[in-house]
């Protein structure tokens, strides 16, 4: 005999109010094409069948039907306890939700909070028992089509790792992507490896993205790189001839989540250089990576006075170094063999060896730096003040001590002169006369220069040089280049 429970109908939804729920999932790269105007007409057409007032249709694109904790459904729940509205309007179950547990406990809250989920064109209900069951069954289903599609993924994934290719196919910065292979590409290929090398070498993201993007560099797309596009493009690991895959378990995106493997594509940069970039990225201190050569980073194309000279091999094998604006048509650019170049900055250190510099300029510099100092010191001390009276002030201000007007004008008149006195500070900072290294670190290296390798010579330079102009050939060779210290 069937019981009357059974039977009984889902209440009326009639003159309830209601809010349409659309979800598009691009998980994976897959459009489930499931479109948002198809879901809203379905969802209308129901409301209009079953009397519903629709105040609003909440969208949630983009998003995966396992997870919650990114999506709009809690906000719903919370708006539909605070009485807004009671009906939540669905195209189909699996909208909701594509996890059975999870979207149970979804549901179970929204009705706890007073409200109904409803689906414009499945069975299924919260109030009778068979419309319980059926609702169920379509969660369920909605669950086994994304353990099915996940396990085809997985699949597909699997075969591309056993063959070396991306887990998905389309361009990668720095190569051509042609018959589903990747070759590497001159411009983009030789940016993603100068930046590894300078990142490794110390030099903020920051400045190697302004860098990149003022020589030129962009995105498949015509967009400029930020300093975190950047970062995601080396994080990949593509340009050293890697391809990576989700440690089991790891769900975020940082760089210990990721487990590399080789890759079908050649690389662009050497196996040394990616160890040195994954332990500075994981913050490890150590750094093997070795320079190749001695002037690495620090020479600088005179005709633009913007771009950094990069490594290349001439056609007769000659190491040499070019300016990147080439590459980019951006500059006609200077070209320098390492072996005429190198010569140049050695006599420079020995002319600094010899100490040959004016006694009086070296006074007189060393003076103004005494004073620099002295005024940076006295801003430092004014600055930690100020902060030390604003605290104190908020203090009298939160035990009732000082009224609200009284407290916004004494702080307002504080932090003006703190923003004067960190101004000053900051300009002080930027053009900072640093203190020369003595004349024995000159000695001491023109002294070693034959037994040191190219990665030790360049570590001694760049402490002392900021960038060596290069001008074309046809200067004379007293003319063409000129060494910047960085000490005055």
């Amino acid at each position: 005999m069937v019981t009357k429970s059974f039977l009984t109908s889902a209440p009326s939804l009639r003159g309830r109010r209601g809010k349409i729920y659309i979800r598009v999932s691009m998980t994976r790269g897959r459009d489930e094409l499931y479109s948002p105007e198809m879901q809203e007409l379905s969802a209308r057409q129901k409301a209009a069948q079953e009397g519903v007032e629709v105040l609003d249709v909440v969208f949630d694109l983009d998003r995966s039907g396992r997870d919650f904790a990114k999506r709009k459904i809690a906000q719903m729940i919370e708006e539909v306890r605070s009485g807004e509205y009671a009906v939540v309007l669905l195209w189909k179950w699996s909208r909701f939700g594509r996890n059975l547990r999870h979207s149970l406990n979804n549901l179970h809250e929204l009705e706890q909070a007073g409200g109904v989920a409803v689906s414009a064109t499945e069975p299924g209900d919260s109030v009778t028992t068979m419309g319980r069951f059926s609702r169920n069954q379509m969660l369920s289903v909605a669950e086994l089509q994304s353990d099915m599609i996940g396990d085809g993924w997985r699949d597909v994934h699997n075969y591309r790792l056993s063959v070396g290719l991306p887990h998905n196919g389309g361009e990668r910065f720095g190569y051509i992507y042609k018959d589903k292979e990747y070759f590497p590409e001159p411009i983009r290929g030789d940016a993603v490896a100068e930046a590894f090398e300078r990142y490794v070498d110390g030099e903020p993201m920051r400045s190697i993205a302004l860098d990149m993007a003022e020589a030129g560099i962009r995105a498949w797309n015509g967009d400029i790189l930020d300093s975190r596009r950047w970062m995601q493009i080396l994080d990949t690991g593509f340009a050293a001839g890697l391809i990576r895959k989700k440690k089991p378990g790891a769900q975020g995106k940082s760089i210990e989540h990721w487990e590399w493997f080789p890759g079908a594509q050649k690389a662009l940069i050497e196996p040394d250089l990616w160890g040195a970039y994954l332990e500075k990225r994981r913050g490890s201190k150590k750094n093997n990576y070795k320079a190749r050569y001695s002037l690495s980073g620090l020479l600088l194309c005179a005709r633009c006075m913007k771009f950094r000279m990069t490594a290349t091999k001439t056609s007769k094998g000659e190491r040499a170094f070019r300016c990147s604006g080439i590459l980019t048509k951006e500059c006609a650019g200077v070209t320098v063999y390492l072996r005429t170049v190198e010569p140049a900055v050695l006599e420079w250190v020995l002319k600094k060896a010899k100490g040959d510099e004016n006694i009086e300029k070296k006074a007189r510099a060393e003076a103004a730096r005494d004073k620099q100092d002295s005024e940076i010191y006295g801003l430092q001390r004014k600055i930690e003040d100020i902060d030390k009276r604003l605290s104190r002030l908020l203090d009298l201000y939160e035990d009732g001590d000082l009224d609200k007007k009284e407290y916004q004008k004494r702080k307002a008149e504080r932090e003006t002169d703190r923003s004067k006195y960190q101004q000053r500070l900051t300009e002080l900072d930027a053009g900072k006369v640093t203190r020369p290294l003595p004349q024995k670190f000159y000695k001491d290296l023109a002294d070693a220069w034959p037994k040191l390798s190219d990665d030790r010579k360049r570590q001694a330079l760049r402490q002392v040089i900021e960038y060596v102009i290069v001008r074309p050939r046809w200067h004379d060779a007293d003319e063409r280049f000129t060494v910047v210290p960085k000490f005055s």
